[in-house]
């Protein structure tokens, strides 16, 4: 059955959003709030069964610095009240859609999930997110459609609230739903793009901390953190995370705070791990600890990055700096392993556009860039059995063809994949990697 007490759906188990919105619900229900979250497994494992061990409570370290002071601080987080995992739970997570005190779904499914994916018949339960939202949102209609529905994706996709809104009424088209479910999708449901930044390395394995034996969910962060929501002021009164300790802000356009948290610090993040891995190097503090690397990184975000974004510059100047003091958080031991979760998908919506972006204003590549993505693909290549990825990508570079040279590989890998065709930047590239 249906959990009462639960107010918000939280799609992802994961480190990230542990840290993140559970920080932020638990700030709420220290203040006097009572919001409680359920937890929704989409993969495979047992990630939810040894959470509810453990009464789905767990430990956050936030250690770094913030405004020049150093902070280390554990909070208990204890907001999460439930679980299930999907499909085998698909009657509990329907049930939720007939709850009234149920009203925040929050997502993080990341790039590779909110995808677009044709769907069986309606009876069949989605393999799709997007899929399955749209069935979950068909009951809440037909059972309570005067209830509020709040939906704030996380993934780090522009406009990701009206992306999914998309996906929905695609899937309600195909499915032959309803028009008046359409209409209550766009009249009554609330879809709104969102930005998260914060780092979240994971387990704190490096760190001597006593907690480590006792909570394996303990998570650590950085101080920093950002939400930024994207809606017209009448929205706050939906929105209590804005009064979280957290930064969270509610702004009629958040483009500007998007693209540059996607093109400077999860480029760059994207950009050192496929080159960090394909050297053997195992953290960002490792890569960045190099003083040849570190100006390598500043001058790819100072030249190429900041170049495709039409922002104000000294305001990206001072974000990228600080981007640079968060790699640098000695407290953090961030795995380039954990990052290259999904390594395509994430070139794909990080650096691709800075590529294309670049070569429009000054007709070629970007050298740096080019090289880590060129760096990315090559580990891909040379180490298929250490790639985290989906299975399709897995496969087909576990695959590729061995009567071509490494050369040939390569640029097949990078028309088909990334739908980019062999450029004199990657020539240089690709030269100087062998030469490494």
């Amino acid at each position: 059955m249906a959990n009462p007490e639960i107010q918000i759906l939280q799609f992802g188990t994961g480190n990230f959003l542990r840290a993140f919105i559970g920080s932020m619900v638990q700030d709420l229900n220290e203040s006097g709030k009572q919001l409680n979250v359920c937890l929704i497994q989409s993969t495979s494992g047992n990630t939810i069964a040894k959470l509810a061990a453990q009464n789905y409570e767990y430990h956050l370290l936030v250690a770094g610095f913030k405004d020049g002071h150093k902070i280390e601080s554990i909070q208990k987080i204890k907001c999460i009240k439930d679980g299930l995992s999907l499909p085998l739970e698909q009657e509990k997570f329907f049930e939720f859609a007939h709850s009234p005190h149920l009203k925040w779904i929050i997502s993080n499914v990341t790039e590779a999930g909110m995808v677009w994916k044709e769907e069986g018949p309606f009876e069949k339960f989605a393999e799709s997110f997007a899929g399955r939202m749209t069935q979950w949102l068909y009951r809440r209609f037909l059972l309570i459609p005067e209830a509020d529905t709040v939906i704030l994706p996380c993934e780090l996709l522009p406009q990701n609230g009206e992306l999914l809104k998309g996906f929905v009424l695609g899937h309600s088209k195909n499915w032959n739903l309803p028009k008046e479910f359409n209409s209550w999708i766009k009249g009554k449901v609330i879809f709104l793009n969102s930005l998260v930044d914060r780092i979240v390395p994971g387990f704190p394995s490096h760190l001597n901390l006593p907690l480590k034996e006792k909570d394996p969910f303990l998570v650590q962060a950085e101080p920093y953190a950002l939400w930024a929501i994207e809606g017209p002021a009448s929205v706050r009164v939906h929105l209590p995370f804005l009064e979280s300790n957290s930064e969270v802000i509610l702004e009629e356009d958040i483009s500007g705070y998007s693209l540059r948290k996607v093109r400077i610090l999860n480029a760059s993040h994207t950009a050192m791990t496929g080159h960090g891995q394909l050297l053997n190097i195992k953290t960002v503090g490792d890569w960045i600890a190099s003083p040849e690397r570190e100006s390598f990184l500043l001058e790819m975000i100072a030249k190429e990055i900041i170049p495709s974004l039409n922002l104000n510059p000294d305001d990206l100047k001072k974000y990228g700096k600080e981007v640079i003091d968060r790699f640098k958080n000695p407290f953090v031991s961030h795995k380039l392993s954990d990052i290259s979760l999904n390594s395509i998908s994430k070139a794909k919506s990080r650096i691709i556009p800075i590529l294309l972006d670049y070569q429009d204003s000054f007709g070629y590549y970007p050298q740096k860039l080019s090289y880590c993505l060129i760096s990315l693909l090559l580990f891909y290549l040379r180490n298929p059995d250490k790639i985290r990825d989906s299975n399709d990508i897995v496969l087909w570079f576990q695959n590729v063809s061995k009567n071509q040279t490494e050369l040939d590989n390569l640029k097949l890998s990078l028309s088909h994949w990334l739908q980019l065709n062999w450029d004199a930047a990657f020539d240089l590239a690709y030269t100087k990697l062998t030469e490494e």
